[in-house]
Order: C-alpha cells, then structure tokens, then sequence
C-alpha cells in the first residue's frame, strides 16, 4: 500500500509487505514455500525439507559419511562400516582396493562412523576415538578420544576438527591428539556436515527438524568464531564441487572427467560395479497453491482495476490466478474470475465490491518450478475515460465497455511514464548494473581500461562532475590518479623551478646575494646571441623573442611523481595524457632506483626512511659490520625511522633506499 496521505491506490503482494495469508495457514502446507524470501514464492522441495535446500542439491560438498574425496581429482576414500574395511580408489576409473590389506590397521576393536580426507593426511571417526593418518593410511598419527564422535574435518595447520553427537560446538586437536580447546558455533539443529577451506574457514551443514542449513565460520587462533547462515550459491562459490552426483541406500555414482568427456560410474557400497544408477527423484513437488485473505481496499463498493504478477514461468511450469471480490466476505464458488492461462497482467472483471481474495496456483513437471516475486493489485478502477463528455458513458454496457477498451493504452502510456519517471536512476553510477557502465560512461566521454574493476568505474563515473569542472588543474589530475590507482602523486610544474634570480633571506645582511651582485638572466645560456654567447655554450632558437625567455622557459610543462610500485607506469601515463590539457606536456616517473647521489631525488618517491634490520652475522646474507648495521644502540636507545623532533644520524638510525 502507498506511504503518502493520499488514499492507497494499489496493494503489493510480496515478501516485504506480506503475501496476505490467510490466518492458522502454514507456509509450504500447500505446496508453496519462500513466503520471506526476496526472490519470490516458489513450489516446494519434494522430500522432508521442502523450504530446501535438499540433501541431494548438497552432496558435491557434503557426501555421505562413508564417502571422503582424496588428494586428487579421482582419488576416494569408501568405508565399509559393516566389514569392517577402508577403500582407496587411487586411478580414474579404477578399482577400489583395501587401505590396510594386511593386519596393519587400526585393530579391534573397530566400529567406524565417518571418514574425512585432506592431502595425504585420513581421519576415521570409530565409536569412541578419531584415529588420525598420515601417508594415506600408511602412518597412524594419533588417536584423538571423544565422548560420542560423529564427524571429524582435516584443517590446515595440522588440526583436526571433531563433532560429537548431541552438541554443535566443535573440538579441536591436533593430528597426535592433544587438545587445542573447543570452538563454539552457536547454531541450531544437529551437525550431519563438516567441511573445511584452505583459508581456515569452517562450513556446517544442520539438520533442524527436517530442514538443512548451511553455517559458515572461521577457525583461527585467538578469535571468536562467528557462524551465520549462508545459501547454497555462496558455498558453491567458496568450495569446488566433487565429482559426487547422487547416493541412495544401495550405492552412489561419480561424474568425473574422460578421455571422450565427462562418465558417470556408479558403485555399490562395497566398492563393486552397479549396473543401475539411483533413481532420479524430482526435486520439486508438482503444484502448489495460495490462498490469500480478505484484502481490504478501505472504499465501499470499490471498483478493482488490474492484477499484476511479476513471476519467472521456466519452460515445463505454469502460473494461474483467480479473484474474487466482495462486499461483506461472502461468495460462491462460481463467482472466481480466472486469468486465461499464461496472462499474468489483466483486468479485474468483477463486480463492485471492498474486499477481494486472490489464489495463486503454481504447477510443474517436477524439476522445476515458477517463482512469483511479487502482485500488484490497483483501485479503484481509474482510466482516460473520465477525460471524455458525460455523453459516452450515460450507457452502464458502453461505459464498461469504453473503460476496459481504453485500459489497453493506459497500460502502455502507464509504462512509458515508469520509465521516464526512472531516467534520472540511468544516470546513477551507484546503481545502475555492471554491464551498464561502460554506456554511461560514453555518454559522459570517459574511456575504461581493461584492467579496472567495478569499483573504479564507479566512483571515476561519480567523480565525473568535478573532473570536468576543473579539468587541466593540478587538482583534477591528481583526483584522477587517486580514484584510478588508490595513491595521491606529487604534481610539480617545471615553471615554478626558474632560477633566474633567487634572493636568500639573508640579503643585504653581507652574508647572501644583492641586487647588481647576481645577473637576473643568462644570456649565454638562453639562446645563442652574438657578442655575447660563446660557441656550443647555448642553443640555437629561431622563434620567439629574447627578451621573453625568462618567462616562456619551462612553460606549460609538469612532472607526475608517485613511489614505486604504486602503479603501472605505461598505464599511469596514458591516463596522465588524456587528463592534461592539449598545450601541456606532462611526464611520468616513479621511484625505484633509490637514492643516487648527484641525481634529484624526491623523500617518498625515490626514497624511504626506514629502521636498520637487526644485526645478525652470518647467513644467507651475512651483515657488513659498519654499513649495514649497528651493533650498540645510540645513548637514547634504539630508533625506529626518522622522528619528528629527534635527533637521527643517516646511516646509524636510518636507511635510505
């Protein structure tokens, strides 16, 4: 419903303002699901977790207990709890043999519940002990003893994570089996899920009556760990999939890469061939509906307008919708008005009434679904009719039929209108999609790198106004240069260096230059003249008068300075020359050489004023006693750089480079 003071003109149907259930209503009881879901409604998920995601979605991240990729992209580990036996499935396409084929393994007894691999290293999990390997099996690191264990995860570092049965917190060791203390999650449900990243970053999956969640945390050393909630498409990003496709209670089957393409084996739970892959269930239930409430319009005798759906229809699937309106909340069944199949944009064909009541019903072939983001319902009826004579609508049927008529181009005229009404969002940087910028910015005259990401596109589109105003000032270029590469340079203009006649302060006091005592321009220097200029002393010029080249001598011509390796000179200076003016000439130089004696250097371009590393003799690179430390340090101590107000002696506290 409208914000303003006005009267409201429409309803909206979604999951910020509400899909209108009616009281003592489930969400998902009818087949339908995602009532607080931003992207829409959508048809439930067949099996025990309907709101998703289901287990079968989550096995190339999350297989099966008895299951754990090895170190490769075709290596497995399959447990056989019954026999019991460990499997190792090295070669593509291979067999599966015994980890332990002799009486080299774990002993009795053995009663194993899951098995996690990372690298070389293997973690069965038995009844009550975590048994940690080394060398694939071939080195028993360390047997790790927990009340009830359940899931264990290798993490980086030599530490092994362990869930134990009736608590979400997490345990961890190290691979010879001392504790290193106890990470919290604070999730709800019951852990059937343990995975671990590279950048020590732990994921769960939870079992919370039926419905599985994905937690995301980290597992680093003298922090809190925090788990949120994360969906599927963010683990798919984080964590490459396995080769795992389906499991069922009689085996499972592998999709793994081919010398003619992708294959797909499947095997039994003892490591034999299966002739018979599972078989394939549909991941969604086949139809759904929603009933909404009495939706209120607050107009007595109101006359309904149009019905918007906003949805995703994917080929196989289908979006209905029925209305009925009413005074006083009675009906009958006959009184539905039903959309033609396909249309989801009409007019309401009902009489006049306060309340309305909409059902929406969703159907599929199983494998998927449609997904509604959002209704709209407007009131009351308002249309270009209202502009013409009295005399076209005395006739109740004409009239109606005038309005419904007329409707059609109020529709289009009512779009055009939207989309003038957003013109000025176009112009947004901050809004308008990625794959837009680069047409924004030949509106405004800006030309990209290939190597600029989002971000910098963004912001030089925001900065665009400003540029422009000062564009050819010290200021602009030096904006451009931070928003592009992050860094602030130092402009210098060769024209502020003349050194025609340069006054010490200390004139006239005897100890600087006076006037008469220093000439305020070289003639011999400038340009060549004759009596006046010895050969090979000055330049040859044919242009411009002499007398003007005190003021014309290093005119219209700068330097960008930036430290090195803060950008890319080539880059740098193609940027430089487009921000210039066209009479300038412009140069680039950034540091790396060092400091050089005899040759200008800039502090904080060329150089740095940095702490001498601690003396240590010997080495790969042994120390120079008295150039490249100190082994006593000064009467005030050790100095860390150059400090503002304390004495430092170059080469004793400090280190140019």
């Amino acid at each position: 419903m409208t914000c303003t003071p006005h009267p409201a003109t429409f309803r909206l149907l979604d999951a910020y303002v509400g899909w209108e259930e009616p009281a003592g209503a489930e969400p998902g009881a009818d087949g339908v699901v995602g009532f607080d879901d931003p992207a829409g409604i959508r048809l439930a998920h067949s099996g025990p977790a309907p709101q998703g995601p289901t287990r079968r979605q989550l096995l190339p991240w999350f297989p099966d207990a008895r299951l754990a990729p090895g170190c490769g992209p075709c290596a497995w580990y399959l447990l056989v709890p019954d026999a019991p036996e460990l499997l190792r499935r090295d070669a593509c396409a291979g067999a599966w043999t015994s980890v332990w084929p002799s009486r080299c393994g774990p002993g009795e007894p053995y009663e194993p519940l899951s098995v996690a691999a990372r690298g070389h290293r293997l973690a069965v999990v038995d009844h009550d002990r975590v048994l940690v390997w080394r060398r694939e099996g071939a080195q028993l690191a360390g047997v790790i003893r927990a009340e009830r264990p359940r899931w264990a995860a290798l993490a980086p570092g030599d530490e092994v994570l362990v869930a134990c049965q009736g608590t979400t917190d997490l345990r961890r060791f190290d691979s010879t089996g001392a504790p290193r203390g106890v990470l919290r999650t604070g999730v709800r449900g019951e852990i059937v899920g343990l995975r671990t990243g590279g950048d020590r970053t732990v994921w769960l999956l939870t079992d919370d009556d039926g419905r599985l969640s994905i937690h995301r945390g980290a597992a680093r050393s003298g922090r809190p760990a925090r788990f949120h909630e994360v969906t599927p498409d963010e683990l798919a990003a984080a964590l490459p999939p396995s080769a795992l496709v389906s499991a069922d209670e009689d085996g499972f089957c592998l999709r793994e890469d081919g010398p003619d393409g992708a294959v797909t084996t499947c095997h039994t739970w003892r490591g034999e061939p299966r002739q018979t892959p599972p078989a394939a269930t549909a991941p969604y239930v086949t139809g759904g509906t929603l009933l909404t409430g009495l939706i209120d319009s607050g107009i007595s005798r109101c006359r309904w307008h149009r019905v918007r759906v906003d949805a995703d229809v994917p080929a196989g699937t289908a979006v209905a919708v029925d209305i009925v309106v009413t005074e006083d909340g009675r009906y009958e069944e006959s009184d539905w008005q039903t959309a033609p199949p396909g249309v989801t944009d009409f007019l309401v064909d009902q009489p006049p009434g306060r309340r309305l009541r909409l059902r929406l019903r969703l159907s599929g072939d199983g494998g998927a679904t449609p997904v509604v983001r959002r209704i709209r319902l407007d009131f009351p009826r308002v249309t270009s009719a209202e502009l013409l004579p009295p005399a076209y609508r005395t006739d109740p049927a004409a009239d109606d039929f005038t309005e419904r008529f007329l409707s059609l181009f109020d529709a289009s005229l009512d779009d055009l209108d939207r989309v003038i009404e957003r013109y000025p969002a176009l112009l947004d940087p901050a809004g308008v999609p990625d794959r837009v910028l680069p047409w924004l910015a030949g509106l405004l005259g800006l030309s990209f790198e290939a190597g600029w990401d989002v971000a910098t596109r963004r912001a030089l589109l925001a900065a665009a106004p400003a540029l422009y105003r000062h564009r050819g000032t010290p200021w602009a270029l030096r904006e451009a240069v931070r928003i592009v590469f992050g860094v602030s340079p130092v402009i210098e203009e060769s024209a502020s260096d003349r050194r025609w006649a340069w006054l010490r302060e200390s004139a006239g006091r005897g100890s600087g230059q006076g006037l008469g005592a220093v000439r305020l321009f070289s003639r011999s220097a400038s340009r060549f003249r004759l009596g006046g200029s010895a050969l090979g002393s000055a330049p040859l010029r044919a242009f411009g008068a002499p007398d003007g080249d005190p003021l014309t001598a290093h005119a219209h011509r700068f330097r960008v300075l930036l430290p090195a390796g803060a950008a890319d000179e080539t880059a740098l200076r193609r940027l430089v020359e487009r921000q210039a003016p066209a009479h300038t000439v412009g140069s680039v130089r950034t540091g790396g050489a060092g400091f050089v004696v005899g040759t200008r250097s800039t502090v904080g371009v060329d150089t740095a004023f940095v702490p001498l590393p601690p003396p240590v003799l010997g080495g790969e690179r042994p120390l120079r006693l008295g150039r490249d430390g100190v082994l006593r340090a000064g009467p005030r101590g050790s100095r860390r750089g150059v400090g503002v107000g304390v004495v430092c002696a170059v080469g004793v506290h400090t280190r140019a480079v």
